[in-house]
């Protein structure tokens, strides 16, 4: 992700929080979050998009159906 490339290399993560309402949720929270990322498909089709939280960590928002609907469903 673009945002991370300055960053020096150590433990990485990523957090995901599966939402009901996706675009209502990304309406909401860029109010008070910096997008780094907007809402887009990824590369299995999933809708996400991220922010960048006051710690500077990287949080990932996807839609709750639409994940476990896919095949990575049964991992969620």
């Amino acid at each position: 992700m673009p945002v991370l490339k300055d960053q020096p290399v150590g433990f990485a993560g990523m957090f995901y929080l599966a939402v009901d309402d996706l675009e209502g949720t990304f309406e909401r929270v860029r109010e008070h979050a910096e997008v780094v990322k907007p809402l887009t498909d990824d590369h299995t089709g999933q809708r996400e998009f991220y922010i960048k939280d006051p710690d500077g960590y990287v949080i990932g928002f996807n839609d709750k159906a639409a994940l476990q609907s896919s095949d990575l469903g049964k991992y969620a």
